[in-house]
Order: C-alpha cells, then sequence, then structure tokens
C-alpha cells in the first residue's frame, strides 16, 4: 500500500469512530411528556410545609410546577413562595425541625450565612426529589415573580421572602443536591 492510501484509510478510520463515538451518548432530557411527572412533583407532601405565619402568594409564577429546559438539559421543579413576618432564623428552625420529621434531611448546615446574604439550603429523602428552601432578594422578587417586595428588612411591616420548592429529572427521580 502506498503512503496516499495509507493516509487516506487513516482518516476514514478516524472520521468513523469518530462519529459513531457520538451515537454512544444519550441525549439531552427534553420536557416533552412529562405532564404526569410535573404533577406528582406538584402534589409532593412536603411541600404544604411552612411556619404558621408564613402567606403563601397564589398563581403566577409564585406558585408553579413545570419542567424547564436550563442549558441544554431539562428537569422538573414544583415551587411555593412565601413572605413572613418573622425573622430567617425563626424560617431555619421551623424547616431544620419540620423537613427532618417529614424524611428530609438537611445537606449541610442550616444558617443564614454572614450579613443575612441570600441562603439556599437542599434538603434530601433517599430517592425522592430534593427539596430547596431559598431566601430571595428584593431585585430578584421583582424580577423573576413580579412581585413588589415591601418595606426594607429590620422595618416596620417588612417581611422576608422565601421560596420552598421540590426538584426532580424528567421522569420524577431524584436530583442530588
Amino acid at each position: 500500500m502506498n503512503m496516499i492510501g495509507l493516509r487516506m484509510l487513516l482518516v476514514v478510520l478516524f472520521a468513523g469512530t469518530t462519529l459513531s463515538a457520538c451515537s454512544f451518548f444519550a441525549p439531552f432530557a427534553t420536557c416533552e411528556g412529562t405532564e404526569s411527572a410535573v404533577a406528582n412533583l406538584n402534589g409532593l407532601p412536603a411541600l404544604d410545609l411552612r411556619p404558621e405565619r408564613a402567606t403563601a402568594l397564589d398563581g403566577g409564577l409564585a406558585a408553579q410546577a413545570h419542567c424547564t429546559e436550563d442549558s441544554g438539559d431539562a428537569y422538573l421543579i414544583a415551587e411555593r413562595l412565601y413572605s413572613y413576618d418573622g425573622t430567617r432564623e425563626e424560617v431555619l428552625e421551623y424547616y431544620g425541625r419540620e423537613a427532618p420529621a417529614a424524611g428530609w434531611r438537611p445537606v449541610g448546615r442550616l444558617a443564614t450565612g454572614p450579613d443575612h446574604r441570600i441562603a439556599v439550603f437542599c434538603f434530601e429523602s433517599g430517592d425522592r426529589p430534593s427539596i430547596v428552601l431559598a431566601f430571595e432578594s428584593p431585585e430578584d422578587l421583582r424580577e423573576f415573580y413580579g412581585v413588589e417586595p415591601g418595606p426594607a428588612p429590620g422595618g416596620p411591616g417588612s417581611r422576608i421572602w422565601f421560596r420552598w420548592s421540590a426538584e426532580a429529572a424528567t421522569d420524577g427521580s431524584r436530583i442530588d443536591c
């Protein structure tokens, strides 16, 4: 075999193995056909947990369940947005007690962080979907939920805002925190 023939053979072998290797990877998940899994996630009993003085925002983006495609891959989310006239520490204490009683354990330490900055906490439970507690900033409330947060934190009539949400793979299976 001459040198040109050998080179052509190598190019064909390289191109063939490269193209066939791509077909071995699983395609990204999409939101197609996830309606039943979204409904199941939205009915997760742990999503009903909330402190006594927490007020749920109904409708719109404040209480929703859907499939979302983010970064080329899809996942399910069911969320509840609450305003609360107490402190972050009270919310953390509540979920630190009630989530484990319902079978979800916190991943990491539950604390508000320096200067009460936005904090996100995740809870896991065996093969059930993970649940996230997130304190929302006034900017995010306006931009993502269309909610006016009201008076500045710490002032009269002030409230804190938090989101309690469950996340799962498109088939409803667990996603790690």
